[in-house]
């Protein structure tokens, strides 16, 4: 260590220039790394939820959640399986055993969700299949929007699905989920005496609404130089092109119209969760970041999206009531203020007890040795977090004694006499042992 220190101390002006790569070093890596609340940890836990309305929970644990529990517990390296049936709601809960050394916690996640999909034995009218999610630290609500205003014609509930799709469109962003909102559908109140007087049944207007309410691919026509894609839209847009759906003709003429055996009105589904904001009726957004993603940036690209709505829509309120990127914005902050405090004190202190070139040289080595902190931790997978920042914290404190320390040695052996090479040398081997023991600590 004494001849290392040696060497740096005369040559100079490498020394200086190995500085001002330090600090260029530590800039690249800060700009690299990510701002997160906390860091990257695997749960090793994923969760299977599928929904299927109208059924009882007994009904929902026999079609549902025993076929897909069993395919699930065929899979190698799980540590339990829990499963929840209640009515319209299946919820299984999967955690791989990460304490065994033979099991690859990703490859049995992956292995968990081919069982899902090989499922096949659910109701037929299940609308949407079940849905794997895995739990991800690095994976969650960065911000949380509340939209208040009539809800008429589900005007709000339009903005609020045309925010979603805008604030999906950002790659930052994993899903943004809505709450309290209510699709929109089409109310068909059939009339029975119309229908008797007609002859027509229930299923028979089923049968045509379904066959209506269809795009149907047509093929391509080709010519020498382009090819045109045919499809036929027979998606309803309205209740008017609902009601003029054919339930009936016949070779005479006479044509039976849905709005001739029935009212169709154009309305929402029923809602399953209120939601309010400050006593009002409310339609809220919470919005998921992706694994990797930058939190800060990553919400102030949202900020401006909400902001440009809420200039477009006057008559509604647009509320972030949730937003991690200010309290990342603090926790940066509260290293930055810690790293300027200690710098200041660390000057100002070394200028009143030792001579002042000591005293400058002694607080350059505070943001030499943090920004080379900084310019590894992208190398180790490290972002700005809460745990990296408080370590930062507790070893600038540690950096501002050790400074002190190494000054006030090298102060006192040069009053004794030794020149300024041997007096630094001697105040190395003496103290760089104590000093990394204690670091180590």
């Amino acid at each position: 260590m004494t001849n290392i220190s040696r060497f740096f101390i005369e040559n100079s002006k490498l020394t200086i220039v190995l500085s001002l790569g330090l600090f260029y070093f530590g800039v690249q890596g800060l700009q690299t790394m990510n701002a997160e609340s906390f860091p990257s940890v695997s749960f090793a836990t994923a969760t299977v939820v599928t929904n299927y309305d109208g059924a009882t929970a007994s009904d929902i644990e026999t079609k549902i959640t025993k076929p897909i529990e069993d395919e699930i517990r065929g899979v190698n390296g799980l540590k339990d399986v829990v499963s929840t049936s209640q009515a319209g709601l299946s919820t299984i809960t999967v955690r791989v055993d990460m304490d065994d050394p033979k099991v690859n916690v990703p490859e049995a996640l992956d292995e968990i969700q081919k069982a899902v999909d090989r499922v096949t034995d659910l109701p037929r009218d299940l609308q949407n299949a079940p849905k794997f999610t895995e739990l991800k630290s690095d994976e969650f609500p960065v911000i949380e929007i509340a939209i208040t205003g009539e809800n008429v014609n589900r005007s709000r509930d339009k903005i609020a699905d045309q925010l979603k799709e805008d604030l999906e469109d950002n790659k930052s962003v994993k899903e943004v989920r809505l709450v309290g909102f209510q699709e929109r559908a089409f109310d068909i109140f059939l009339d029975l005496e119309k229908l008797n007087k007609k002859h027509i049944s229930v299923s028979q207007v089923m049968a045509r609404i379904q066959s209506r309410n269809s795009n149907t691919p047509g093929g391509a026509l080709k010519t020498t130089e382009i090819q045109n894609l045919v499809r036929v839209e027979g998606k309803i847009r309205n209740a008017d092109e609902l009601g003029n759906i054919v339930v009936r003709s016949n070779f005479s003429g006479n044509t039976v119209y849905l709005k001739d055996v029935a009212e169709v009105t154009d309305s929402s589904e029923e809602a399953k969760v209120l939601t309010r904001y400050n006593s009002e009726d409310s339609t809220l957004l919470i919005v998921n970041k992706k694994g990797g993603a930058d939190t800060i940036k990553m919400v102030d690209e949202m900020d401006l999206i909400i902001e440009e709505y809420k200039k477009n829509n006057p008559d509604f309120i647009f509320n972030i009531y949730q937003s991690e990127g200010q309290k990342v914005a603090d926790r940066v902050n509260v290293l930055a203020s810690n790293a300027i405090t200690g710098l200041i004190l660390v000057v100002i202190f070394l200028f009143l007890f030792l001579p002042g070139r000591i005293g400058i040289a002694a607080s350059l080595s505070l943001p030499l040795a943090m920004m080379g902190a900084l310019g590894f931790m992208p190398s180790f997978g490290m972002n700005i977090d809460a745990i990296t920042v408080l370590a930062l914290v507790i070893a600038l404190g540690m950096m501002v004694d050790n400074s002190v320390v190494i000054s006030e040695n090298f102060t006192r052996l040069r009053l004794n006499g030794l020149p300024p090479l041997e007096a630094a040398t001697q105040s190395i081997k003496s103290l760089w042992l104590p000093i990394t023991a204690t670091a180590f600590t």
